[in-house]
């Protein structure tokens, strides 16, 4: 339950394969909550959801008055308003939905909106009380993202695709394997959750990834070499980020580091014994510290900073 006098929030996560509602309170504590499947082709359905996950969880807590203000984190590309999802290859039923404006109507709450990268970096920087001045986040899960917090601001550029970390080439060959965005060689194509499911199936996990991390722990190589091909991929994506950013923190979240911790961690390893000199010294690796809820838990306090009411 809330505090008697403490202001709270709504944070929606919308990912690709699950969506989810939470009422927060300004610091960081999840009150009440629900998910569902993500609909990926119908927009009215999602709304409609998340209209009625709203009402579900607000009856729940115990508050005086109603929250104030709701934050999400979307997959995808947002216009420069960031109200509307202009592309978005998981998650197509958010494509065109003037999203921000929608829930402002349902709801009645004043609401800010930003890419689901940016709303679970921002979720775990709070959590570490805003002490890192070079933050990094990596989301792995349907897709994957990476957002970075440097001085406490959040990155942003005239494009709404930055960020996209799953998108970076990180297979040249003639035979690299094809993206949903439709280029070639992604990493996306490689690390993100549907791709590894396919190559723990392939190498004889019936379960997919879920049961790799068990196997991997009971010293099956098959899973040890799984994870090995993985982490070598991955490995390319915080290598890219800690060249760019000078990274002093990298946090690692989503659905594949909640399966498959084993796997950051060897991908972590590799980019440290990387030879290349432009990696900070001592940067650090760690997995999400608010595990799944860092998408809603972080897009609640993005509401609570866009309109002045954070409290931790």
């Amino acid at each position: 339950m809330s505090e008697t006098g403490s202001a709270t929030f709504v944070g929606i996560d919308i990912g690709g394969s699950t969506m989810r509602l939470a009422i927060v309170d300004a610091f960081g504590r999840v009150q009440s909550d629900r998910q569902a499947p993500t609909p990926r082709d119908d927009g009215d359905a999602l709304i409609n959801w998340l209209e009625e996950a709203y009402g579900i969880c607000r009856g729940e807590i115990d508050a005086a008055e109603d929250p104030s203000a709701v934050g999400v984190g979307v997959p995808g590309i947002l216009d420069p308003t960031r109200s509307t999802v202009l592309h978005a290859v998981n998650v197509p039923s958010v494509v065109g939905l003037p999203l921000r404006d929608m829930l402002v109507e349902r709801t009645g709450l004043k609401t800010v909106m930003d890419s689901d990268a940016v709303a679970a970096a921002w979720g775990e920087f709070c959590v570490r009380q805003r002490q890192t001045k070079r933050f990094g986040y990596l989301t792995i899960g349907t897709g994957i993202g990476a957002a970075v917090i440097l001085d406490g601001q959040v990155m942003r550029h005239t494009h709404g695709s930055a960020g996209h970390l799953g998108h970076l080439p990180c297979d040249t060959s003639a035979d690299a394997r094809r993206c949903a965005c439709g280029a070639t060689g992604c990493l996306e194509a490689y690390v993100a959750g549907p791709a590894l499911n396919i190559a723990a199936e392939a190498a004889g996990f019936a379960e997919g990834l879920n049961q790799v991390e068990p196997a991997f722990q009971e010293g099956d190589a098959a899973a040890a070499e799984l994870i090995e091909w993985a982490a070598r991929y991955l490995s390319i994506g915080m290598i890219t980020v800690a060249h760019i950013y000078a990274i002093e923190l990298l946090v690692a979240g989503g659905g594949v580091t909640g399966a498959c911790p084993s796997l950051i961690r060897r991908a972590a390893s590799i980019a440290a014994d990387s030879d290349s000199t432009l990696i900070p010294q001592g940067m650090a690796v760690q997995l999400a510290g608010l595990g799944d809820c860092a998408g809603v838990v972080g897009a609640a306090l993005l509401a609570a900073d866009a309109f002045g009411q954070r409290d931790g």
